[in-house]
């Protein structure tokens, strides 16, 4: 994880030395970002947010919905080949309403945006087209393979599969790296998907609302960063680079 950390910090070292120079990053080349991650909320006009799903129960709660504890899990697969999201989401205007994210992701073949282009609304500030542009190029993009929100507590037997948005041509798929998120310029990772309803909750309390006869979209956009290395293995590290240095006093005396 710690590779994973000094990895993340070179490539934005050198995007920022690209950026700077006016050099543009080498075409569809990919930054290698295999590993996990915590997947955190990230913030549109004052509200945080993982996932935007407008309309979902009217006007009985918000369009925004967060990681409950603030944090999700997101993994990705050797080469980038593959990628995940998991994590409990709750709704910003009532935390009593919860869903259960689970996606799977592919990367698309050829590594490519999608018909529409790339998410790229919000990261695109003080950026000059050729700094979008060789951004874009360091960045991967999946289809998504399987997605599920599923209803706990007062939503238990609710269940929503989502597909890309639209389906074909594929507009706006997942996608991951440096300023991908559209909010922000750090590390994170973004795309578009329309929901379908397989089950209600069967409360009855809230009723959720299709959003493909309306030509609705819902968005997943997230920061992401390593896993913290826990207390245990910092010191066992601390400990290896303490014994380092004894050996090689020892070495320089004898």
């Amino acid at each position: 994880m710690i590779f994973n950390t000094v990895k993340t910090g070179a490539v934005a070292v050198a995007l920022s030395a690209a950026l700077f120079l006016g050099v543009k990053a080498e075409a569809a080349t990919a930054t290698p970002y295999a590993g996990s991650y915590e997947a955190t909320n990230v913030n549109t006009g004052g509200n945080d947010h993982t996932v935007w799903l407008p309309g979902l129960f009217g006007s009985a709660a918000s369009a925004y919905w967060q990681f409950v504890g603030g944090a999700g899990d997101f993994k990705v697969g050797a080469g980038n080949a593959t990628a995940s999201l998991n994590g409990l989401i709750d709704n910003n205007s009532n935390s009593s309403l919860q869903l259960d994210l689970a996606v799977e992701y592919t990367l698309l073949s050829p590594n490519a945006p999608g018909g529409g282009g790339t998410k790229n609304g919000g990261f695109a500030s003080g950026l000059s087209a050729a700094a979008k542009d060789a951004l874009k190029d360091t960045w991967s993009y999946f289809d998504i393979k399987s997605a599920t929100l599923t209803g706990v507590g007062a939503l238990a037997g609710l269940k929503l599969s989502l597909t890309p948005y639209p389906l074909d041509p594929k507009e706006i798929p997942f996608q991951l790296g440096e300023s991908a998120n559209d909010k922000n310029q750090g590390l994170g990772g973004a795309g578009w998907f329309t929901w379908n309803i397989d089950s209600q909750a069967t409360g009855g309390n809230f009723v959720a609302q299709a959003n493909g006869s309306s030509n609705k979209h819902g968005d997943i956009n997230i920061n992401i960063a390593p896993v913290p290395l826990p207390a245990a293995g910092l010191m066992l590290l601390v400990g290896l680079g303490g014994l380092g240095a004894l050996r090689a006093r020892k070495n320089k005396t004898t």
